[in-house]
């Protein structure tokens, strides 16, 4: 067995039949890392028959002055339930990068340990890939979430929905009433380009960790419709003529509760009353404001989203709305969309993450409530994991929260347990 550099051609050849094939192992990731500042190198592994049992995108930075850390993006590609082939890739890793001065070697393998359905019971399925964490620790690895409470690249669940066997029709009253009112607010999906980065910028920034270029790198990366940046546009004068037909059609049902009343004022009618009293004001104040924004714009960008497509799956890197467009519903119409447009090419959407904690009272139930409504199914992931070089420089590293501030974008959550 022995530690090789493989060229690009035989990386991506390798990777894109692996079973663990995601597209963070690839070439193009690694350009995205290396507009970020990262050198990378793929590692493949060779039996004594010269077949290649293992390989990984590995990139490394300098940090804390002249500390180095290497990070596997969604990585190793190798047969996890083959622990005698891990140990030694691990083991011959381990020497091969103490030569480069690494610190660590951080991981974060697409390995599933759990399911959460849509009704939040929890499945432990997959006991196998549990047994997983073990090894590595075993072999040395320290696993991020039994240090600090929390994971800092990707978030440890993640909603799918099956593209193919999605039913709007299964979805809650609640959920369809604000995809429906999102649809009559003049929204509409605008497939956008490069130059519109900022626009999109403007609705993430406050979310994510990088920076425009970030987006403009990927887009000039994954080219030919493998990523793409979506706006969703508001058209004020549909805004308006919904409005206005929202607003009078209640009024005239708002008169017909006022005369019925007067006739016949049971607590029944009453209440019914009071609920088109509440909407009429509702309505109103729609009106104005559909009014009042077009007199400024005829039409104004409330939100969008970056997306990736890799092999049977579409994943949404970032998303975001105009948060003084709350009223809207954007991302209700968003999601709705991105599974409308894709379902008949891609089996599954991943939104991207979501707080382990599904309480309502929680700080993330909004970013949750908006995802959860769709019903996906969560996916439990095993986290990540560092293997230690350096301990003094490791640590270090920890102490002044230095990682925090790498990686590729994503919400950093909490991470309490289920």
């Amino acid at each position: 067995m022995r530690i090789i550099e493989l060229s690009m051609l035989e990386f991506d050849n390798f990777a894109s039949t692996h079973p663990l094939r995601n597209y963070c192992q690839n070439s193009k990731f690694a350009r995205l890392m290396g507009e970020k500042g990262y050198s990378y190198e793929y590692i493949g592994y060779q039996d004594d028959s010269n077949n290649l049992v293992a390989a990984s995108l590995i990139a490394n930075k300098k940090i804390d002055g002249g500390a180095k850390f290497a990070y596997a993006p969604k990585g190793f590609l190798i047969d996890y339930y083959n622990t005698e082939l891990l140990k030694l890739f691990v083991k011959d890793l381990f020497v091969y990068y103490k030569k480069k001065g690494m610190a660590f070697i951080k991981i974060n393998p697409e390995i599933i340990i759990g399911e959460i359905s849509a009704d939040r019971n929890y499945s432990p399925m997959y006991n196998q890939n549990v047994k997983i964490i073990d090894v590595l620790k075993e072999i040395g690895f320290k696993r991020r979430r039994e240090i600090v409470p929390l994971d800092f690249i990707y978030p440890r669940i993640s909603p799918y929905i099956n593209l193919k066997t999605f039913d709007v029709n299964n979805l809650s009253d609640s959920c369809l009433e604000k995809i429906n009112a999102a649809s009559k607010n003049g929204l509409s999906i605008e497939e956008a380009t490069n130059k519109d980065v900022n626009i999109f910028y403007e609705f993430v920034k406050d979310d994510i960790k990088e920076n425009a270029s970030f987006f403009r790198n990927l887009l000039n990366i994954y080219q030919n419709g493998e990523a793409e940046l979506l706006l969703v546009k508001a058209d004020y004068e549909d805004c308006l003529i919904n409005a206005r037909d929202r607003y009078e059609k209640e009024l005239d049902m708002n008169n017909y509760w006022n005369e019925l009343i007067q006739t016949d004022n049971s607590e029944e009618n009453l209440n019914s009353k009071m609920q088109s009293d509440k909407n009429l004001i509702a309505y109103k104040n729609e009106l104005v404001a559909a009014t009042d924004n077009l007199k400024k714009n005829k039409y104004k960008y409330v939100g969008g989203a970056v997306i990736i497509k890799y092999k049977n799956r579409i994943s949404i890197i970032a998303n975001g709305v105009d948060k003084n467009e709350a009223n809207l519903n954007v991302n209700y119409y968003l999601f709705k969309a991105l599974i409308d447009r894709y379902r008949n090419d891609f089996d599954f959407l991943d939104l991207n993450g979501v707080a382990s904690n599904f309480n309502q009272a929680s700080k993330y139930w909004k970013f949750n409530e908006e995802k959860l409504d769709f019903k996906p199914t969560l996916y439990e992931f095993i986290g990540e994991f560092d293997l230690v070089i350096n301990d003094n420089a490791f640590k270090r590293i920890q102490s002044k929260g230095l990682l925090s501030k790498e990686f590729i974008p994503s919400h950093s959550f909490k991470d309490e347990e289920i």
